[in-house]
């Protein structure tokens, strides 16, 4: 077969699909699930879950004030019974008062200051149309914060089927504070921040060293491209307990 003939037959097939999180996840956990929602900031994930799945509860944690009202909304409309909203952080320590930094953009608040040195963002201010960029971000407030294993304990919980975490750089403590809850924990979505956006970044190989006993790597579920730098800037990873992918995988 000739080169072109050979390339125009492989270009025909489809190597790759389009990333559908919830299409793994409903695949793997079935139509009724019990969700931590860590870092749910205005309901993103409460919709989506609301629109895959038929049963559902999901406890929520987002400590920021200017959430409440749209997290209150969803709860009102989609049923008070399947959400609990909690207003608070999530570490690897309960804290009465913890520092929390700000953002313009919501979904950018974390528990670690932007790093103002990060090429990422002088290009985010360069495309930006604020001339006041700089002041909209690292707005210090105080959260209270608490561990997942005091949560599931005090609210009697028996089984997870999902543990959801965007915290923007502090999943790593998240998951620390939830070391004797694994066990409960079917499946575990985490964001992967390998840029220098934050103070703190992250890497696979520093979750899997807390996870590696209950949990093996099933699925990458969504990557952003730096479109300048052509560089991987985060993921989201879909972990699975691995006594549940044995019974997945009979």
């Amino acid at each position: 077969m000739k080169i072109k003939k050979f390339q125009s037959s492989m270009e025909k097939k489809s190597f790759n699909e389009i990333f559908d999180r919830y299409k793994v996840l409903k695949k793997i956990l079935g139509d009724s699930i019990t969700v931590l929602d860590v870092g749910s900031n205005e309901g993103q994930t409460i919709l989506e879950i609301n629109k895959n799945f038929k049963n559902f509860y999901i406890h929520c944690f987002e400590p920021l004030e200017v959430c409440k009202k749209k997290l209150n909304y969803l709860k009102s409309k989609i049923g008070k019974k399947k959400i609990i909203i909690n207003r608070i952080a999530v570490g690897n320590k309960n804290l009465k008062s913890k520092s929390f930094y700000m953002n313009k953009s919501s979904n950018l608040s974390s528990v670690y200051k932007i790093n103002t040195n990060s090429k990422l963002l002088i290009n985010m201010k360069k495309l930006s149309r604020d001339k006041n960029y700089l002041k909209t971000i690292n707005i210090p407030t105080r959260v209270e914060q608490i561990k997942l294993d005091n949560y599931i304990s005090a609210n009697k919980i028996k089984k997870i089927d999902l543990l959801k975490i965007d915290t923007q750089g502090s999943e790593l403590e998240v998951l620390k504070g939830c070391i004797s809850s694994l066990k409960k924990i079917k499946a575990i979505c985490v964001e992967i921040n390998f840029w220098d956006y934050y103070k703190k970044s992250s890497s696979f190989f520093e979750i899997e060293k807390i996870i590696k006993k209950e949990f093996m790597i099933w699925d990458i579920s969504f990557i952003y491209k730096n479109p300048k730098y052509n560089s991987t800037d985060w993921v989201d990873a879909i972990y699975i307990n691995k006594k549940f992918a044995q019974k997945i995988l009979r």
